[in-house]
């Protein structure tokens, strides 16, 4: 027994000896060779729980863009967005005292034109929204220009005509002369929500066609006072010089709005861009098309709103909206309807605001008829009010 225990005793000796200095000469084996132990018993054990869960049927969904980023969106929206370069012709003075003399101008202004015509060019962008060439942009973009030119994302030039404008929306609809467009494809009005990818396509600064991404950042802005009838998607994607008109789309490359401003003291983007949204370009282009301008109703009021609610008998009442000054002659003016009343409804809908009444006024068809529930001081009444096309704002 004694034996046994001495020839144990040894070989443990031996064997932590033969440790020590493997430990010391070579201490990377014995690090290497206990990795090995613990990578192949998580092996194992990781088989073992793959082997005995039992996963639910669950839908995967495929992320909303792949490892290579939005291409698939950019090759389907990028060739329907064109480079616009409208020119104006101005006239101006010579900066020269020569020429600003009194009496320079009363005898030899009529006998001389010291006027000088001035050649100016404006940078936009545009979307073909119909193979036969038709063109969306913004108003401002092209006008009172003499000539537009139109760039196609293949290079092709043409130039352009303007079909109609809309200037209290700021759009437009532009027509080319050209074959084998790409026109884009409308977005459904209501499948755009707050967070959402959208991409901004056009030509900042003349630089060539340009896409920035970034997120839907708000929805329905209406207080920038920047046109009559406004309802602006407000996105944090870039938008510079030159990107007005162009196309904002969705992570498909479908067209949710056309872009129309930002708010920056530099002039350069600072993450507050606008764009008028789908449905109210699809609106406006239909009738363009169809009429060659936007027919709306009108009364003849200027409107503003109370800086509280007004309660009318009941919570259900509420108007802010109330008539600063009531055009001559004008329909409302002809109804009895004064400076100071508060419009409730119209046609038994509810007012809230003033820019909700001008949108409602802004649809009532021409030559037709509507009752306008008002109150004035402690009456309240219904008049019935002729409606008129509204004038033509340029």
């Amino acid at each position: 027994m004694k034996r046994l225990w001495l020839i144990f005793s040894q070989a443990v000796t031996v064997f932590l000896a033969l440790i020590f200095v493997i430990s010391t000469l070579k201490p990377f084996w014995i690090s290497s060779f206990f990795t090995s132990l613990a990578d192949k018993a998580f092996e194992r054990e990781e088989d073992a729980v793959v082997e005995s869960t039992h996963l639910p049927n669950i839908e995967i969904k495929p992320p909303i863009y792949d490892s290579k980023g939005f291409r698939k969106a950019a090759k389907r929206a990028m060739p329907s967005v064109v480079h616009i370069l409208a020119r104006q012709q101005s006239t101006v003075f010579p900066d020269n005292p020569f020429f600003s003399d009194p009496l320079f101008q009363k005898f030899f202004f009529n006998d001389l034109n010291p006027f000088i015509k001035k050649r100016n060019s404006a940078l936009g962008s545009g979307v073909i929204v119909e193979k036969k060439g038709l063109i969306i942009t913004n108003y401002h973009v092209i006008k009172d220009v003499t000539s537009i030119e139109v760039v196609l994302s293949d290079g092709r030039m043409s130039r352009g005509t303007i079909v109609g404008v809309d200037p209290e929306t700021d759009l437009a609809v532009v027509k080319i002369q050209l074959g084998s467009l790409s026109s884009i494809k409308f977005a459904n009005p209501d499948s755009l929500s707050v967070g959402d990818f959208v991409l901004a396509i056009g030509n900042p600064f003349g630089v060539g066609q340009t896409m920035t991404q970034g997120i839907v950042s708000a929805l329905g802005r209406d207080t920038l006072n920047l046109n009559t009838f406004e309802n602006f998607i407000q996105t944090d994607a870039a938008i510079n010089p030159g990107n007005s008109g162009g196309a904002l789309v969705n992570n498909t490359g479908k067209l949710v709005g056309i872009n129309t401003a930002i708010y920056s003291k530099t002039g350069s983007s600072v993450g507050i861009g606008f764009a008028i949204p789908i449905e109210t370009v699809r609106f406006v282009t239909e009738k363009i098309v169809e009429d060659g301008e936007v027919l709306r109703g009108f009364v003849g009021i200027q409107l503003a709103d109370f800086p509280t609610a007004v309660d009318l008998n009941s919570s259900k009442n509420i108007s802010r909206a109330f008539i600063r000054k009531v055009v001559k002659d004008a329909p409302a003016d002809k109804a009895g309807m004064r400076p100071g009343d508060f419009i409730l409804a119209i046609d038994d809908q509810k007012i809230k605001n003033s820019k909700q009444l001008l949108k409602i006024i802004a649809q009532l068809k021409p030559g037709t008829s509507t009752d306008i529930f008002i109150r004035r001081g402690k009456r309240q009444f219904t008049v019935k009010v002729f409606i008129k096309k509204r004038p033509l704002l340029r």
